[in-house]
């Protein structure tokens, strides 16, 4: 009796360790999330509301908004834009800003500030035209860009980094990782032919692959591409350099 709980005791503490070695690895893989529809609503705006308040009322950062919804500056909303609010349920009242500045509000101050760009640290991985950006289209959400470009391309790393995946993953045809300082990934996919190998050292600008129709959701060649921070998909056009 007593040997058999002890083997039952140790089968289930080999379990645990298991279970927390494999989260582990995946919290150190930073492969992409699988498609998925995002839970959260559309705010239609109002006159007299702004970027700012519009965060404030639904408890939002200023930053995911923006990236997600593509807004480049605070100023960019008019009436009538529609913005998808993560995590919202349902639509919310949102005062003018003109009536509301002496507004009390239990909403934490962290919803201040202005929207960031970081576009001096990594490079655009291939020539061409972006022909769809990061955001929420007919209720799923594209965590990168697609770069149009003729088929066979240089794809270029971003920045320079450790290759932690270099293969087919579904949904996104061949698939490289890349591990960057600072806890950034960079994710490029629908390659024809991925030329770097996993566990390898790549210089940014250095060639990893060629552009092609490998996910198989387009005829038309494409480079997808995202940039990942703790594994959370960030909207590469906040962190690429302006083209000229």
């Amino acid at each position: 009796m007593k040997s058999s709980y002890y083997f039952q005791t140790q089968k289930l503490f080999l379990f645990f360790i298991l279970l927390i070695s494999f989260q582990a690895c995946l919290s150190h893989t930073p492969l992409p999330l699988p498609f998925g529809k995002p839970r959260g609503i559309y705010h239609t705006v109002k006159k007299n509301q702004n970027l700012w308040r519009i965060c404030q009322v639904y408890n939002v950062s200023l930053q995911e908004i923006a990236e997600l919804n593509n807004i480049r500056q605070v100023s960019q909303i008019k009436a009538g834009d529609k913005i998808f609010i993560p995590g919202a349920e349902k639509v919310l009242w949102v005062p003018a800003s003109k009536n509301s500045t002496k507004a009390k509000s239990p909403v934490k101050k962290k919803n201040r500030g202005k929207i960031v760009k970081h576009t001096n640290m990594f490079y655009w991985p291939v020539k061409g035209k972006v022909i769809k950006k990061f955001g929420v289209y007919n209720g799923v959400k594209h965590d990168g860009i697609n770069i149009k470009a003729p088929p066979g391309a240089s794809v270029k790393a971003s920045y320079s980094g450790k290759v932690v995946f270099s293969s087919h993953l579904q949904g996104y045809g061949n698939t490289i990782i890349i591990q960057h300082i600072k806890k950034y990934a960079t994710v490029y996919a629908n390659n024809r032919v991925n030329l770097a190998k996993k566990g390898q050292w790549i210089k940014r600008g250095q060639k990893i692959a060629k552009v092609g129709t490998s996910a198989g959701n387009s005829k038309t060649p494409y480079l997808h591409f995202q940039i990942r921070k703790k594994n959370r998909a960030r909207n590469p056009l906040f962190y690429l350099p302006k083209r000229s």
